[in-house]
């Protein structure tokens, strides 16, 4: 019976299976997870290689890269050794972040071509592994490739328009509106009236107080200037600036700079564009920004584009600066009310189509219209359509060359950023 017994509890107990089940399950279980990690660690490797060869692909024939260099100056063709040496570099330091591996090889080609330079990057690193080497595998080979293409474009005559027009006396800044306010009788534009000892354009630059024009000017000639130091060559750029008019009795497109490619001059003008005087405050019911004309005017001046393959034959943008708001006489095709004959709205885009469709591109700066509720005029005329405004700007402007700086914003870094992006040409292909 007490054999029995024994035999009976033995049958029973399972705790020694179960322990057994756990081992033969614990053991894949560990793998899987240990294979994850490595997985990870690949998977992230891999991502940052891609970005090392991209960025080589992309740095080893941009536009400041040695391999334009070498071409301008030296009239190479064919393979460029020593942009593909700058790959490398740009590669190495893109990939320098990587924690488990560096890498290994690398197979690197720039070519000169048909006025097109082109470039292609192959990768490889072994990231070592820390799990999976138990059945064997001590590394993973990853691979990134990655091609690009720069049709370099070297000579562009660039027309810059900055308006100048009454309304860009407003304050440049919330608080320059503000103390403007204060100043000027609760009144937040000023009046450069033709002859007045006493105009309030002279008493707000008396005060201290900047103006949305004089900020424009500024970085129109901060971005020649650098536009002059970037230059691969002499003569590579050609500027003209243009403003609205110097006195409203005669408001019209106005030539402050001719083309030149003497820019330093350029922007010595540039930074002499003042406010347009009027004869007398009201003057001529207020009509002084009549934008589409200045532009119909300034696509007769530009003409068509060209390929930018020779100084003969360069490429042509416009640079707009403006607060995009129309007030002219115009008692038809004005798209908002009328008063009289005047028409306030923002602004007509037909010309900006003409000019683009010439081939030119159209940089379009749009330095926000500022709301001023306390003004009754603003409220009646300009509130009713300035959601308007900015969308027009940017229809105006070529793709990827719109942008709005509002008060506190930098227009300077925003105008040469705008430039930078025209003259960039150089994109991944891969």
């Amino acid at each position: 019976m007490r054999l029995r017994h024994v035999c009976r509890a033995l049958g029973t107990d399972r705790s020694g299976a179960i322990s057994v089940v756990f081992a033969l399950m614990i053991l894949p279980l560990m793998f899987a997870v240990g294979a994850a990690v490595d997985y990870a660690i690949v998977a992230r490797t891999k991502d940052m290689l891609q970005t090392a060869a991209d960025a080589a692909a992309v740095g080893a024939i941009s536009m400041s890269s040695s391999a334009v260099r070498e071409v301008i100056q030296n009239g190479a063709s064919g393979e460029i050794t020593v942009a593909e040496t700058d790959a490398l570099t740009i590669a190495r330091t893109n990939f320098a972040d990587a924690r488990f591996s560096a890498i290994n090889t690398s197979k690197i080609e720039v070519q000169y071509v048909d006025n097109t330079f082109s470039s292609s990057v192959k990768l490889t690193s072994d990231v070592p592994t820390y799990f999976v080497r138990l059945f064997g595998v001590n590394n993973i080979t990853v691979t990134a490739i990655a091609s690009a293409q720069n049709r370099p474009i070297y000579y562009y005559n660039f027309h810059v328009l900055i308006d100048n027009s009454p309304s860009m006396g407003l304050g440049a800044t919330e608080a320059d509106i503000a103390a403007l306010n204060v100043v000027n009788g609760g009144c937040a534009f000023t009046c450069h009236i033709t002859g007045a000892k006493d105009d309030t354009y002279r008493l707000a630059l008396r005060s201290g107080i900047t103006l949305r024009y004089q900020v424009v000017s500024r970085a129109v000639q901060s971005m020649i200037s650098k536009a002059a130091a970037s230059q691969l060559v002499t003569g590579q750029y050609k500027m003209a600036v243009y403003s609205m008019g110097v006195d409203a009795s005669v408001a019209k497109l106005t030539q402050v700079a001719a083309l030149s490619p003497s820019l330093d001059a350029v922007a010595t003008a540039a930074a002499n564009v003042d406010l347009m005087t009027i004869q007398k405050q009201n003057y001529n019911n207020d009509q002084q920004t009549d934008l589409l004309s200045a532009l119909n005017s300034i696509q007769g001046t530009i003409g068509k584009s060209g390929s930018g393959l020779s100084p003969s034959d360069p490429i042509k943008v416009l640079f707009l600066i403006s607060d995009g708001v129309e007030d002219a006489e115009r008692a038809t095709n004005c798209k908002e009310k009328l008063t009289g004959k005047r028409c306030q709205q923002p602004i007509d885009i037909t010309p900006c189509t003409a000019i683009k469709t010439a081939g030119v591109k159209i940089a379009s700066l749009y330095t926000t219209y500022q709301k001023i509720p306390s003004n009754q005029w603003y409220n009646d005329w300009i509130a009713p359509f300035q959601a308007k405004i900015a969308p027009n700007m940017k229809a105006c402007a070529s793709d990827g060359l719109f942008a709005e700086v509002p008060p506190s914003g930098d227009v300077g870094a925003v105008l040469t950023q705008l430039f930078a992006n025209v003259v960039s040409e150089t994109h991944i292909t891969h």
